[in-house]
C-alpha cells in the first residue's frame, strides 16, 4: 500500500559512518543527558529569577535549544572539509539572523506581550536569533558530521512532503469547521478578533516564530538524531513511543510553572495523548520524506500555531486520530522492516545492532 503516492526519492544527507558514543542505548543516554542538562539548567535558573510565560519568554527560549545542541555535539565527526569561506558564511548568517530577529520582535508586539520592546529585550532577542541563524549557516560547516546532520534541516529536498506537513493540519482543523458552521453547528472560533489582514500577518509571524525558535531547536534532536538511531533497533511505532517519553518529560520545568502542569487532565491530554499521537505522525512524516528534518520541523511549527489561529471543531481530534491509525496501518509501523528504503538510508550505520 502506497500512502499518498509520495515516497520520496531524495537521498537524505546524514553521516553514514557515525560510530561515536557506542551503541544505540549509549547514544540515547548521552543525548538525553545533554539535552535535559542544558534545557533544565537554563529553565530552572530563569524560573527562579522570575521568568515565566508572558514575562521573560525570550530567556526561557534559550533552554529550548537543548535537543539541537546535544544532537550537534554528538554528530561531530572530527573530519574537516572546507566548503565556503568565512566571509560567505558570515553573509549567510547575517541574512538569516535579521529575519529571525524581526520575526520574534514583531510577533511579540502583535501578541501584546512586549508592545514597546526595550533595548535590553532587543539585545537578548538578537542573541537568541543568532542561534537559528547559526544553525542555518551550519549547513556549510567544515565538520562533515555537522554538515551532513544539518543539511536536511536547512535545505528543502521534497516540496511535496513539505506541503503535506504544512497543509494537512489546517485541512483537518478548518474543513470540518466549515461544514459544521454551514450546518449551523457550533465551532471553536479562531482565537483572535482582528480583521483578516492582521490575522493573516499574525498567523504567519507565529508560524515562523514556531519554526525558527521551537521546531528548529527541538526536531533536529528528537527526530533528526534520536529517532533514526532507535529505528535501527526498534520498529517505527516503538521508536515513536520511546522518543515520546523523554520529549514529554523534557517539558517538565515549563509545565510545572505553567498552565499545563496545574491540572492532571490538562497534563494527560497535552503531554500524553496529544504528544503520543503527534510523535507517531512525526515519525511517519520523517520516514515518508526520506529522513528530512525540515519536513517534521514544518509540521511541529504548524501544530503549535494553527490550533491557536484557525477555527476548528472537536471532530478534528477524531480525524487526527484516524490519520494516526492510517499511518500505522498503511506503513505497518509495528514491523521493524517497514521502513521506506530512503528512510532506512538515513539511519547511521554506526547504530546497527
Amino acid at each position: 500500500m502506497e500512502p499518498l503516492g509520495l515516497r520520496t526519492d531524495a537521498a537524505p544527507l546524514v553521516n553514514p559512518a557515525d560510530t561515536s558514543y557506542g551503541s544505540v542505548g549509549k547514544q540515547t543516554a548521552w543525548f538525553v543527558a545533554i539535552a535535559f542538562g542544558m534545557s533544565w539548567g537554563i529553565w530552572i535558573t530563569a524560573i527562579c529569577l522570575g521568568a515565566h510565560p508572558g514575562k521573560g519568554e525570550e530567556i526561557l527560549a534559550f533552554g529550548v535549544t537543548g535537543p539541537v545542541m546535544a544532537a550537534i555535539f554528538l554528530s561531530r565527526s572530527g573530519r574537516k572539509e572546507r566548503r565556503i569561506g568565512i566571509a560567505a558564511r558570515s553573509i549567510w548568517f547575517a541574512l538569516l539572523w535579521a529575519p529571525c530577529w524581526a520575526i520574534y520582535i514583531l510577533s511579540d508586539k502583535m501578541r501584546g506581550v512586549t508592545p514597546n520592546p526595550s533595548l535590553s529585550f532587543c539585545l537578548i532577542v538578537a542573541a537568541l536569533a543568532a542561534i537559528p541563524a547559526w544553525l542555518g549557516s551550519g549547513a556549510v560547516s567544515s565538520d562533515t558530521g555537522v554538515w551532513a546532520f544539518l543539511q536536511t534541516l536547512v535545505i528543502p529536498q521534497n516540496w511535496r512532503w513539505h506541503a503535506v506537513a504544512l497543509l494537512s493540519l489546517p485541512a483537518i482543523l478548518v474543513i470540518p469547521a466549515m461544514i459544521l458552521h454551514a450546518l449551523g453547528r457550533p465551532v471553536v472560533p479562531r482565537q483572535t478578533s482582528v480583521s483578516i489582514g492582521p490575522w493573516i500577518a499574525y498567523g504567519t509571524l507565529m508560524f515562523f516564530r514556531g519554526l525558527f525558535f521551537t521546531a528548529y531547536f527541538e526536531e533536529p534532536g528528537w527526530r533528526g538524531y534520536l529517532l533514526p538511531r532507535l529505528q535501527r533497533k526498534f520498529s517505527p511505532l516503538v521508536a515513536s513511543l520511546i522518543v515520546w517519553l523523554p520529549w514529554a518529560l523534557w517539558h517538565a520545568p515549563l509545565d510545572y510553572d505553567g498552565p499545563v502542569g496545574r491540572h492532571l487532565m490538562g497534563y494527560l491530554q497535552t503531554r500524553v495523548v496529544s504528544l503520543i499521537l503527534c510523535s507517531i505522525i512525526l515519525t511517519w512524516l520523517y520516514n515518508r520524506s526520506g529522513g528530512n528534518v525540515l519536513t517534521v520541523a514544518i509540521f511541529h511549527a504548524g501544530m503549535n500555531t494553527f490550533p491557536l489561529v484557525l477555527p476548528y471543531s472537536p471532530i478534528s481530534l477524531v480525524l487526527f486520530f484516524f490519520w494516526v491509525v492510517y499511518a500505522i496501518v498503511a506503513d505497518k509501523m509495528w514491523r521493524q522492516d517497514s521502513l521506506p528504503a530512503r528512510a532506512e538510508a538515513a539511519i547511521p550505520e554506526g547504530s546497527r545492532v
